[in-house]
């Protein structure tokens, strides 16, 4: 079987291994929980089997650990999910694999096609997850319509939520039936609060949190009337009404920028082809593509390429995975730890200083984990390896160039035609090898004369043909003789160096910009849990600090250090979290919450919070459609950026200089007759 056959029973296997995965899935979304129990025996073995090879057990456990939080309690449907999800990605990258192959040919673009892919694959199981959760939220609007209902029913919230655990679990919303089951496991067990936090460590979303909490919060205390509504009733509706504008982002989000993906790695598969079919149709362009600077276009074409789609990744990303946390034992810790210390102290700035203080505001921004010690070594690694990047790529490029001038036929000077046919490319072959052996065996530094005595030993008797092999040998040999580091490349890497030295604070204050939105979201779910907590029976402040620092990512640490001063003199921590936090729309809730820890109480101390809320929902819905309208426009910008860029920097630049180059030959040759 030759290698076209091999490549044919891959996608065979392929769409097969699609195929299956489809029906799996097909029949997994019409059974019920009960029907769970009787899954594919072979899925589990296969999962044991998995979980015992060294690689395929780390992208099995990474798979699963992202599936525990969304997927029900039971472990046969997450080993199932896992093994369906790897096998998905796996299949899906060894079909791109081989498509690239057919298509390029080119083992190096290969080998970087192939390290992109390990990001796509990790895009493929993301977009798992986010259609999963995606459909969580939308049964949870539907899961808190049933509550509210069986509420005015049963007028208990513990009655409610196992009524509303029925209805789910008939009408098929499974995903959201497990959430529902564990909350109801809280409500009846004997230490809910207990239960209750260790939800917290589990729960799929922020929302699932909230609603916990609220029927924990009514059960121990009873529900109130304000206006002659029900409190509770009011917080579910809060609730809903935020999850439905999340999804409202989502699903507009996930539209305007459908298919973006593909659509940026798209010049990786066209680069080879592209490039082939230009050297045919014009053959002085192979010249150009064999050259320093056709290798440097195409690098450059395949970074822009890979750039854009981590960009376009972190576009359409919707949740801020990303939380403070202490300095692990990363990398630059090791390496500041082995010796690197020695540099990195000199270069820290000492004392309290602007620079300093800078920094260390950025990397709380930023809500980077590591310090400004770490910073600084990072800064040393990724400065380094771009020297070397730059010093290795000039080096290489020399390398080639003298490759190409030894052994690569080069196309006569002046010559406009297109495709040359085997016969003219074996003759220009030819003469290659032939100018070859006459500079291995003179060296870089022969003469004229010396040239030219060597040629006609060789057999070259035509005074016409032995002066054009002269001229060109020479030519080779100056070429050759320039071929080295230049003075200016070392000054490239120099600014390579310089460049990747800053990488790191420009990327830091690059997620400091996108924290700021983030951080006003927050700020906004805490208005949303004080107007649910306000009118509750004996809420105090302790209270409702303890529900913003369990749903917080940016304030969290803050909002620790608060709680733990708190009972010593609660005005003080409040004051002390001002000056940690200088947000101002979080310091208008704390100094709220320092007027309610007095005499005022919760309930006054927010009574404008409700009609401002109205407000900022319409402001928060405005800015959703901004939000979502930058993003779209800057996806569509750096989605399509590879393709502009793929015909710009290796059709147009190429055309444009061989042409000009083959043109100025052109007049030089007929000038010269």
């Amino acid at each position: 079987m030759n290698v076209y056959g091999y490549i044919g029973l891959m996608c065979l296997l392929f769409a097969a291994g699609l195929a299956a995965i489809a029906i799996l899935s097909q029949k997994q979304s019409s059974r019920n929980l009960n029907d769970r129990k009787r899954n594919p025996a072979f899925l589990i073995v296969l999962y044991g089997r998995l979980s015992a090879v060294p690689i395929v057990k780390d992208l099995l456990l990474n798979i699963r650990s992202r599936l525990e939080v969304y997927t029900g309690s039971d472990e046969i449907t997450i080993r199932k999910k896992s093994v369906v999800l790897l096998f998905s990605t796996v299949f899906l990258y060894v079909g791109l694999v081989l498509v690239f192959w057919i298509t390029t040919r080119d083992l190096l673009m290969l080998l970087l096609f192939m390290v992109l892919l390990l990001f796509i694959g990790d895009t493929a199981v993301e977009i798992f997850i986010n259609n999963f959760h995606n459909r969580l939220l939308r049964q949870q609007v539907y899961y808190l319509e049933i509550l509210r209902h069986k509420y005015y029913e049963q007028k208990s919230v513990e009655d409610a939520n196992y009524e509303a655990c029925n209805v789910l679990n008939s009408k098929g919303s499974f995903e959201i039936y497990g959430q529902a089951e564990k909350i109801n496991d809280i409500l009846s067990s004997h230490d809910a609060e207990a239960e209750l936090e260790k939800y917290y460590e589990i729960a799929p979303n922020k929302y699932l949190k909230m609603l916990a909490g609220i029927l924990y919060i009514t059960k121990e205390y009873g529900d109130t009337k304000v206006n002659g509504s029900s409190v509770f009733v009011r917080c579910l509706s809060y609730l809903s009404n935020e999850i439905k504008a999340e999804l409202y982002k989502r699903e507009k989000l996930k539209y305007a920028l459908k298919s973006l993906n593909i659509i940026s790695v798209v010049p990786l598969f066209f680069l080879k082809p592209l490039r082939s079919w230009a050297s045919r149709s014009f053959a002085p362009l192979e010249n150009f593509y064999t050259s320093k600077a056709g290798i440097i276009l195409a690098i450059a074409t395949v970074a822009i390429t890979v750039i854009s789609y981590m960009v376009l990744r972190r576009i359409q990303r919707y949740d801020s995975n990303t939380k403070a946390s202490f300095v692990n034992n990363t990398l630059e810790q090791k390496l500041y730890t082995a010796g690197l210390y020695r540099l990195v102290d000199r270069l820290v700035p000492h004392g309290y200083t602007k620079k300093k203080n800078k920094l260390m505001e950025l990397i709380k921004s930023a809500m980077a984990p590591l310090n400004i010690y770490t910073l600084y070594t990072r800064r040393i690694i990724f400065g380094f390896a771009a020297f070397i990047f730059g010093l290795c790529l000039f080096l290489g490029l020399n390398s080639y160039a003298r490759h190409s001038i030894l052994y690569l036929p080069q196309m006569p000077q002046g010559y406009l035609g297109g495709k040359l046919s085997d016969q003219d490319l074996k003759k220009l072959q030819d003469i290659a090898d032939k100018d070859r052996a006459v500079i291995l065996a003179l060296g870089v530094k022969a003469d004229e004369k010396a040239i030219r005595e060597e040629v006609r030993k060789r057999g070259t008797y035509d005074e016409k043909e032995v002066s054009l092999a002269v001229t060109r040998i020479k030519d080779k040999m100056d070429k050759l003789s320039s071929n080295i580091f230049w003075w200016w490349q070392l000054i490239i890497c120099l600014i390579l160096f310089e460049a990747g030295y800053y990488a790191p604070v420009y990327y830091l204050a690059f997620l400091a910009r996108v924290r700021k939105i983030d951080m006003e979201e927050e700020v906004s779910q805490f208005q949303t849990i004080i107007l649910m907590l306000m009118h509750m029976n004996r809420v105090h402040v302790e209270e409702i600090l303890e529900w913003m620092e369990a749903f917080s990512v940016h304030f969290k640490e803050p909002l620790q250090k608060c709680l733990t001063n708190f009972s010593a003199d609660s005005y003080e921590a409040l004051e002390e979290l001002k000056s940690d936090v200088a947000f101002p729309p979080f310091i208008s809730i704390i100094e709220n919450l320092q007027l309610a820890s007095e005499d005022l109480g919760v309930a006054q101390a927010f009574e404008g919070l409700e009609n401002e809320m109205d407000f900022n929902r319409e402001t928060r819905k405005e800015s959703n459609e901004r939000i979502v309208e930058k993003k779209k426009n800057l996806g569509m910008m750096i989605g399509f950026l590879p393709i502009y860029m793929l015909i710009v920097l290796y059709l147009i630049i190429p055309m444009i200089v061989s042409g000009m180059e083959s043109i100025s030959a052109f007049y030089k040759q007929l000038n010269a007759i």
